[in-house]
Parts: structure tokens; sequence; C-alpha cells
């Protein structure tokens, strides 16, 4: 009733309005139901265009497609709304019961207006028993990410007017939502005519219309953006020549912004998100959490998500290592690494060993430490007054393998009673613009420094968590590291998080007594945070449950055969892969990097965001690493927006 008042009142003010009804259960077969008559009223559509899906059963919608050997193709309803949204001013949709009604065994109707990114109106009834109910509702709703436009009352019951006036100033208040108005009772409400009247009389529409207006919000955020933001890796004199995308909200594998538009997240917000935006078991488990505590610190008690976290990770890590150190990011995580090998030799007798191995064009961060075992230019240019100076390998993928572990054997055996650890990216460079090595070279790499006494770090900060076919990358290679470091997807994409997970023995050389002073002094306010904790468990459990690793080489194949057809493309020199990470090399015809000014690599990106992809350069090497659940047609979208924007840069410069 409410949905056809709305739907007539707006239209009456001269808008094109379109009114639907999801789904409709306890229709008769060979009619559209009487609440799809009711929209054809309102709107002067067709009955039959007014409902997008119906079933006789007057259940659930999931029970109902059920009892007739069916189900409900979600994304289907959903693709049919937003075709007829195209098409008018104003839709109206009304869903099917509350929010939580289920349409199938994994979606409710909160996760199509999640879909759709709509503004939500919540209709309670005005009397007795409302504020409980709108409360709920109001609740449930923002934890699902919906926009609440606000609430309205309808009085159907003929309620004292005083009475539904204080009921719905203890709503607006208690929830702290916009009461949009009071519809009172029609006694007829098959009369659109009256219902498009009561309500113009007692909603504010003008309100309701603007709830979901983006432009004046985006030209805010944009204002203090431009005035006080410092935004990482950004090239400031560029900034403030771009006009970005605001992002409001994800679904799955797209970023929404403010316009409504969507881009797919072809980069897993720098590698972080493994499972999708917005995926259900994750929010709820950080919505769990938050209600309990959210944050409580490390030092001298612990926490269930923390603790269990630690067990949990230690059950799924290389065999041997079974004590985690919480930091926040990856290279916080490397840090940790770094003293605690550091510190172990010393607590070995090996006063000498204080130096680092690590492989040239790595990256492992960008604290003074994880610098310096990352160096690489332009990043680190000006700052080696903080640093100290970590022994190179040339990287196998540049130099070959051959030629990398002989150089290896010459470091080692020259230099090797020095060295203190040797850190590496198995199976993948991806910062020095996804430089992959075999498993046979990581493996005889960390073979040759285990026997020359260095402690080996494996840092996944960038390779954990599937993004190379396994769960972990040097598990699959049959490397058990001394240390693995972890970040990025550790939560899934929610929180900053990240691990130092290490082996007993290394940190029994840190258990003794005070006067010792074996005790590893280091640690962060938020270490072990919670909040981040809870996520990072949820996610872990996903990994078995919704079997992502299998996902992700599923995808990797699919983005393998798609990729390869841009190989032939002018820009494109090389295409570099291993898993779900690639990256597109870009030099000119005779196979000549570009002069670093021409900056082709954000070139290519800006041209596939305004076709709506996101994907980042490392200068001219154009990253992909999205989302471990991308589906195949969504992986051959982004191949396509690729190749489309490869060919306009192309175009434009002759090559």
């Amino acid at each position: 009733m409410v949905a056809a008042a709305i739907a007539g009142a707006l239209q009456r003010r001269g808008l094109r309005v379109d009114a639907l009804k999801l789904v409709a259960t306890g229709v008769e077969r060979g009619t559209a139901g009487e609440d799809a008559e009711l929209l054809a009223t309102a709107t002067g559509h067709s009955a039959p265009d007014s409902v997008l899906a119906t079933f006789a059963l007057p259940r659930s919608p999931r029970a109902a497609a059920a009892a007739e050997g069916a189900s409900i193709d979600v994304d289907g309803l959903i693709a049919r709304v937003r075709e007829r949204a195209n098409d008018a001013d104003v839709l109206v949709l009304e869903g099917a019961g509350g929010i939580l009604v289920p349409l199938t065994s994994a979606h409710t109707i909160a996760d199509v207006l999640r879909s759709l990114d709509a503004d939500t109106v919540i209709v309670g009834r005005a009397g007795l028993g409302t504020i409980n109910h709108c409360a709920l509702t109001v609740t449930v709703a923002r934890e699902r990410g919906l926009r609440v436009a606000g609430v309205i009352l309808s009085d159907s019951e003929g309620v004292d007017a005083a009475f539904a006036a204080e009921n719905a100033a203890q709503i607006a208040t208690q929830c702290d939502v916009a009461v949009l108005g009071v519809i009172p009772r029609v006694v007829d409400t098959h009369d659109v005519e009256r219902l498009a009247a009561a309500c113009a009389a007692a909603v504010d529409l003008d309100r309701l219309l603007n709830s979901g207006d983006a432009a004046p919000h985006r030209a805010r955020v944009m204002a203090a953006d431009r005035a006080h933001v410092w935004h990482p890796f950004t090239q400031t004199g560029e900034w403030f020549d771009e006009e970005p995308p605001v992002i409001r909200s994800g679904e799955g594998c797209w970023l929404i912004d403010e316009n409504g538009r969507r881009y797919l997240d072809g980069v897993a917000s720098l590698w972080a998100n493994v499972h999708g935006h917005a995926h259900p078991v994750l929010d709820r488990a950080l919505h769990e959490q938050v209600g309990r505590v959210a944050h409580s610190t490390f030092l001298g008690q612990t926490h269930a998500p923390g603790a269990l976290l630690a067990e949990e990770l230690a059950q799924v890590t290389p065999r041997g290592l079974s004590r985690v150190f919480y930091s926040e990011a990856g290279a916080a995580a490397v840090e940790v690494a770094l003293r605690i090998a550091l510190l172990a030799q010393q607590r070995r007798g090996h006063i000498a060993r204080t130096r680092f191995l690590s492989l040239e064009e790595a990256y492992h961060g960008d604290t003074a430490g994880s610098v310096s075992v990352g160096r690489s230019e332009p990043f680190h240019r000006g700052l080696d007054p903080l640093l100290f100076d970590a022994v190179r390998v040339p990287a196998p993928h540049h130099a070959g393998e051959d030629e990398s572990l002989r150089a290896l054997e010459d470091i080692l055996g020259e230099e090797g009673d020095t060295l203190a650890a040797f850190i590496v990216e198995p199976r993948m460079q991806g910062a020095a613009g996804m430089l992959p090595h075999s498993d046979g070279w990581l493996a005889a790499a960390v073979g040759r420094a285990r026997s020359a006494g260095l402690v080996v770090i494996c840092d996944e900060v960038a390779t954990g968590f599937g993004r190379t076919g396994d769960l972990f990358a040097c598990g699959g290679a049959g490397v058990e590291p001394d240390i693995l470091t972890l970040g990025k997807a550790l939560s899934g994409g929610y929180l900053p998080l990240s691990a130092t997970v290490v082996a007993e023995s290394l940190f029994e050389l840190f258990t003794g007594p005070y006067a010792e002073h074996r005790t590893l002094y280091y640690g962060h306010t938020y270490s072990g945070n919670p909040l981040a904790c809870a996520v990072a468990r949820a996610s872990l459990a996903l990994f078995a449950s919704e079997h992502t690793v299998e996902r992700g080489r599923e995808l990797a194949a699919t983005l393998s055969r798609e990729l390869a057809q841009l190989e032939t493309l002018p820009l494109v020199h090389e295409i570099r892969r291993r898993g779900v990470m690639a990256g597109v090399e870009l030099r000119d015809e005779s196979g000549t990097p570009f002069a670093p000014a021409l900056r082709m690599g954000r070139r290519v990106t800006l041209a596939a965001r305004r076709r709506g992809l996101i994907v980042r350069p490392l200068g001219d090497v154009v990253v992909i690493n999205p989302p471990l659940v991308m589906s195949a047609a969504e992986a051959a979208r982004l191949a396509a927006i690729l190749g489309e924007s490869l060919r306009e840069v192309g175009a434009q410069t002759g090559g």
C-alpha cells in the first residue's frame, strides 16, 4: 500500500515513475496478484509488468519456489530491476515482507537492496509494537550496509494521531533515523487517488527524493580531500588533475561510487580482498565482535579472537611454524621478522651475523627495516640515511634462475658467515612488477641459504592466501621457512592485520629468566586487535567452507586464457602471471621501455577506469590481482576492458 502511495504521489508531481514488486507469493496461477495490480494502477503500467516473479504457495519466496521445484534467480531479478530503473526517473521497488525474508538459501531481500545500492524506506505500523519492530529493522538494515532513507508509518488500524506521532518521535530519536511521515488510514486501500493524496500530504517526499542525491556529497568529499588528504604512492601534481571515483560501497568483486557507477575491482583493493566485498559471513563476524569489545591490548592479557586465530594459523601454515606475533601492516610484520632473525643469531652466539640477504628489485614494505631489504628506485630515493645495507641476489626472472643461484652460492661462499637471514617473496616478486620464479628455484635458494646457517624468511604479505594457487606459496612449493610474514588478505581485506609466524625453536630463544633480557621488546598499540582477529578467523574458515583456493585456481585458468588474447596488442611487451597475480608490461614496438615521463601505465589504468575497471600501474606494468571469487564472466570483462584501454592508448601514441 505504501509503495503504491509513494509511486502515485511522485507520479502526480510529473515524474516518470515505475513500481515493481520483487516477488509475490500466494498468487493464483495465471494472475499477477493484488499487490501488482495496485502498483500497476498507481503507475499506469500493466499488472504483469509490475511483479518480477510469482508463486502460488503463500510462504517465503524461497519455500514457495521450492514447492514448485524452482529456484529464484537473484542475479536475474537484480538485472531486470536495473533495466527498468534506466527508463524511469524513480523506481519504487516493493520487497516481499521484511528485509531478511529469504529468496534462496544464500540471499535475502537485503542482499538485493545492497546489490542495487538502493535507498531503503522501512515501513512500520503506526500503533503498538512499532518501536521495537522499526528499531530492529533499522539496525539490521544498517548492519547489512543498506542506506536507510527513512521510516514511514502506515496507520492501517486507525490509531490515535497523538499516539502515532509519539511513536514516530521515539523511533526518530532511538534509531537516529528520519521518520518521513505517518500515512493516515485510508479505508479503501485500492483507491490509488486517495492513497497518493494521503502520502503527498503526510510524507516528506522532498526529503525522500533527496536522500540519495550524490552530487553534493561527492563535492563535499572531494573538497575535503583536495584540501587535506595526502594519498599514498600518489603523484600529488597529477592527483589534482584527476576526477577520481568517490567509493561509497562494495559488493562481491565490484566497487560502487557516489554516483552509483560500478567498477570491477581488478586489484582486490590493493591485493587484500579475497572473498569479495560485503561478504555476509565476514560482516557478521565483525558486527558480533564489535558488540563485545572493539579493542583490548595484547600486552599482558589475551582474548579469544587473537588466541584462537593464532592456533588456527599454526594449523594451516607450513610445518614447524607455531608462534604468531601480530602487527597491523605487512611492513611491520617484516620488521618483526628481521628483529627476530637478527636477535636469534645473537642468542645462538653468531654475533657476526648482522646483515640480510634479499633479491634485487624485492619489495617488503615501507618501514625502515623492510625498505632496507627491499630498496627500489624511485620509491626509496633519498632514504639511505635511514637504511642499513643489505646484500642482493640477482632476481631470477631477469638474471635467469641458474645465474641467480650461482650468484647466491658465490655470495654465501664469500659473505655467508656475516648474514643473519635470507628474505624472499615466494613464487612472485609482486611490487617489482610481477616477476615470477619457479618452485625449483625457490627450493634450491632456500636450501642453500639454510645450509649456510641463515634464518629463512618467506614474505607472503602479497603472495599468501591463495593468490599463487596454494593457500601459501611456500607451502605449495614444498618450502618450510623459519619465519612466515602475512598481511593484506589475512583479514579478508576488512581490517589492518598482519602476522609474523615463527618456528618454535626461534621462539624458545626469546624465553628465559628476566635477568637474561631475552624478551622481544617490540609491539604495537593495536597488536592483535579483536575486531581484526575475529574477521580473520571467519576469513580463514571461508577458505574451507567455500573452497576459495580451488575457486582461485579456476579463476587463474580463466585469466590465463583471457589475458593471452592481449599478448599481440600494441604496447604489450610481456604478460607475466602466477595464479591470479599478473602484470602486463608495456613497451614500444621495438621492445624499448617508454620514457617515464610518458606515464604509459597510468594512462592505460585511467582509460580502464573510465570503462569501469580499477587496476593499478607499477611504472609501465599494469598489475592485475583480483579477488579469488571473481567469476569467469567478470574475468572476461576485465580482460576485455583492459584490451580496449590498451588499444585506445596505443592509438593515441601511435603504438
